[in-house]
């Protein structure tokens, strides 16, 4: 099995995209990994990083996202089930999806990769491969 996480950003939508365009690497990446994937788990981290975020600084947003980008790439069942939702929804991280993934990785061994891992607009974007393991 192949398992896709992306972010769930209107931002990659063609025509969301200006004349510039300020995510084609993440357009590139998720449009690489969805291809790849058989099922795709959309989830980002927080969108209160810096003082340019959609949402205002919040100094607990990027400790947030290093322990979740942990547990995404660990992959760590155990701390994907127990990700602070009331915490995640404070600092706009879309996690919904996190014990859902947890479920599908549980009992395998998985290699993972990191496509994508950085905040362009203050937003934590990943993309990342799971290939399970046989």
């Amino acid at each position: 099995m192949k398992i896709a996480v992306v972010p769930g950003t209107l931002a990659l939508q063609e025509r969301y995209a200006s004349l510039t365009d300020p995510i084609p690497d993440l357009r590139a990446a998720v449009s690489a990994a969805t291809t790849w994937a058989d099922r795709v788990i959309v989830l980002n981290g927080s969108a209160r990083r810096t003082q340019a975020s959609p949402g205002p600084f919040d100094e607990r947003a990027v400790p947030f996202d290093i322990d979740l980008l942990n547990a995404l790439t660990g992959p760590d069942v155990d701390a994907l089930r127990s990700v602070d939702q009331p915490l995640a929804a404070e600092l706009w991280a879309t996690v919904g999806s996190a014990v859902e993934l947890a479920d599908v990785l549980k009992g395998s061994r998985w290699h993972v990769s990191v496509d994508y891992d950085e905040a362009p607009t203050g937003v934590a974007w990943w993309v990342i491969r799971y290939e399970e393991a046989s």
